[in-house]
């Protein structure tokens, strides 16, 4: 059985993301080969060659963290605290300050793995998950945008309406 996703239109760095989540868990969970089934889901929307730095960030937070990573059911549009963690993950400029991480010397791959995210999505996708509107010199920091919902892209807010709705 090949991942399946509830998330629709429109085609957001941020359905993209929990679409690949909610798939890396569920090929995982599975037992299933990790990068073809990951990549085979992402090109679907022309973005396959984010499987590996989206397998790799899933994986190595994990360990960083000391806990599964939980990811909503692929039919349910409802973003799981995970999923929302990891949004914030890579909106931000640094991981989050967490208690008591079980591997803190996985930081800086943590780091590293966040970042080769943010520049193979907006690559692929061709803007960053939170995009303010205006040039990229105004927006020099991958992903790291304010809080207010005025400032949020339409389609960050589109999707996070969908997201939420229950």
């Amino acid at each position: 059985m090949s991942c399946v996703s509830a998330i629709a239109e429109p085609l957001t760095p941020e359905a993209i993301i929990v679409d690949a989540a909610r798939c890396w868990r569920e090929t995982v969970d599975r037992h299933r080969p990790i990068l073809p089934t990951l990549f085979a889901r992402l090109e679907r929307r022309g973005a396959g060659f984010l499987a590996p730095a989206i397998a790799a960030l899933l994986a190595i937070h994990e360990v960083w963290s000391g806990r599964r990573f939980t990811a909503g059911d692929t039919t349910v549009p409802i973003l799981t605290d995970d999923e929302r963690t990891l949004l914030d993950l890579l909106e931000a400029t640094e991981p989050p300050a967490f208690p008591l991480p079980a591997q803190p010397g996985l930081t800086g791959p943590l780091r590293i793995a966040l970042r080769s995210t943010r520049i193979l999505l907006r690559r692929v996708i061709g803007h960053d998950l939170g995009e303010v509107a205006g040039t990229a010199a105004q927006n020099a920091i991958f992903f790291a945008v304010s809080r207010d919902p005025s400032l949020l892209s339409q389609d960050r807010q589109a999707t996070l309406k969908t997201l939420d709705a229950a």
